[in-house]
């Protein structure tokens, strides 16, 4: 009774990180100013310094595990704070008399590759800090050389990782899909279920071979997409083409992981993949007006004479 509560507890708490992390990537889409994105990268941040400080307090343990855990969340707090500061302070020199214009924007490329890299950083974190609650994963790094490698690979491909960052793919969407062209909606949409199915994450042959099927499905379905949209002659931009290879790129990084994983015991190159689909995400998510216009809809064509009169009440 008492690990069901604890499961429960932190599948809720994951929800509700993932959800906070969605809207961070939902301000990051209107962020044009220092100020707006530096708040952004400070919600990343706090967050990601939480799960650090849990990670760092399962590493050394006692009074000084939990000590040295405030101190690092701390640190990374206090850092994240100046960012704001910093924004602040550029928005201010960017709107005083005289300055040059345009000179106090955000350089976009390298505020979408922090947002990024903060989001992976928030779900790797979360993923590590709740399998060591749940002694999915061992506290210690150990003695071998390798064996740090082994527990971060273990925390990515772990069920904590893997699900709340579909959770957070669908909240993401449901905030954001409205703003990009039908072919790019119903891309955005197959990934959230492909990073569900994602077989070893819950062990057990019946999981391996349903989730297997069903990864294998959702990647033909993002090819027969793809076709269905030239068949119906529909604009596809430069953009979406760039994210399609990044998408199948990661789906083929995922079918060699899953033979690697299962032949050989190694999930490296399997979490390489859930990293690579997920930064493909928020690469298109993050920007949604480089994929077109939202909606392809022909405009109605005006009513002329020779339509007679229109019906009362229509």
């Amino acid at each position: 009774m008492t690990e069901l509560l604890v499961l429960v507890l932190l599948a809720g708490l994951a929800g509700g990180m993932s959800t906070i992390a969605a809207i961070a990537v939902k301000w990051a889409v209107s962020a044009t100013g220092p100020l707006s994105a530096s708040v952004v990268q400070f919600v990343l941040a706090m967050m990601a310094a939480m799960f650090l400080g849990v990670v760092v307090y399962f590493a050394i343990g006692g009074g000084g595990g939990v000590a040295a855990g405030l101190w690092v969340a701390s640190g990374v707090m206090s850092a994240s704070v100046m960012v704001v500061f910093v924004g602040f302070w550029r928005e201010v020199r960017a709107r005083a008399p005289g300055a040059v214009p345009g000179s106090g924007g955000v350089h976009r490329g390298l505020f979408v590759a922090s947002v990024i890299g903060l989001v992976l950083a928030n779900e790797f974190l979360m993923g590590w800090s709740f399998s060591l609650v749940t002694h999915a994963l061992p506290v210690g790094f150990g003695t071998g050389d390798r064996q740090a490698l082994v527990v971060a690979i273990g925390a990515i491909v772990s069920p904590w990782f893997v699900f709340p960052m579909a959770f957070e793919m669908i909240v993401t969407l449901g905030f954001l899909v409205s703003r990009f062209p039908p072919v790019m909606r119903r891309l955005l949409v197959l990934q959230p279920a492909i990073m569900i199915c994602s077989p070893p994450t819950i062990s057990g042959l019946p999981w391996l071979l349903g989730s297997s099927l069903g990864a294998s499905g959702l990647m033909a379905g993002a090819v027969a997409v793809l076709l269905i949209a030239l068949f119906r002659g529909e604009a596809i931009s430069s953009a979406t083409v760039r994210y399609l290879l990044a998408l199948f790129v990661s789906l083929g990084l995922m079918a060699g992981g899953l033979y690697v994983w299962v032949e050989l015991s190694s999930a490296g190159l399997f979490a390489v993949s859930l990293l690579a689909q997920m930064a493909a995400f928020l690469w298109a998510a993050t920007a949604p007006e480089r994929f077109g216009a939202a909606s392809t809809e022909p405009a109605r064509r005006p009513r002329s004479a020779e339509d007679g009169p229109a019906a009362e009440g229509t």
